[in-house]
């Protein structure tokens, strides 16, 4: 018998079974499962100019933002 919470959802009385729980990584695609992850590596250094530009953009002026942005992407099309 199924029972119907004040939502309409329908839900069985019970457990509908496959409950128990692994710790066991079936993983065959090579990718690392469990604790056998390994942590991050760094990130690669970023360049000191770039550094800067980062560190002062919240100050830049709205124009200057633009200005920027317009450069780059001039530069990749």
């Amino acid at each position: 018998m199924v029972g119907n919470d004040p939502d309409g959802v329908r839900t069985p009385p019970v457990s509908c079974g496959n409950t128990e729980v692994t710790t066991a990584s079936g993983v065959k695609s090579g990718a690392l499962g469990g604790d056998t992850a390994q942590p991050p590596t760094s990130p690669k250094p970023i360049d000191p100019d770039l550094s800067a530009v980062v560190a002062a953009w919240p100050d830049l002026p709205p124009a200057i933002r633009a200005g920027v942005v317009a450069l780059v992407r001039a530069s990749q099309s």
